[in-house]
């Protein structure tokens, strides 16, 4: 089932059919995950793996406390002023960068270049290969 494509209502979400959890790799019925904030797909990791998540980050945010005043984020540069907005409001400009394999404290970092990071899993090869295309492709002008 396409969750991402077909809105639906929470009571008809896991009626027989599951997915596997990005964090722990077990296939769950679909009542184990919640619905991503602001969504109406479901996240990605289950229930049990989220909590985790959230004590984790809970843990590092007392840790390492809010960016300064003026912070800018090290990979776009842009400021909270910049950022504001793009990416989950409720929650304000930065997010907390972690490494998910050792859990530890990377840096703060907007929203977007968090999600970017995510969306290559970290992996410096593949991001390496994403930087090689857009320059090879940066200067070609198409002709529509």
């Amino acid at each position: 089932m396409q969750l991402d494509l077909f809105p639906i209502e929470h009571e008809d979400l896991g009626a027989g059919e599951g997915k596997v959890c990005s964090k722990c790799d077990m296939y769950l019925p679909l009542s184990s995950f919640s619905l991503h904030s602001g969504g109406n797909y479901l996240r990605p990791e289950c229930k049990a793996c989220n909590n985790e998540l959230q004590k984790i980050r809970i843990k590092l945010r007392e840790e390492h406390g809010m960016p300064e005043e003026g912070y800018t984020c090290p990979i776009c540069n842009g400021d909270e002023s910049a950022v504001k907005g793009k990416g989950n409001t409720k929650n304000g400009s930065w997010v907390l960068d972690h490494c998910h394999h050792t859990e530890t404290f990377r840096g703060w970092l907007c929203h977007k270049c968090n999600r970017a990071l995510g969306g290559f899993d970290d992996d410096v090869d593949v991001l390496r290969r994403a930087i090689l295309y857009v320059e090879k492709h940066l200067n070609k002008t198409f002709i529509i």
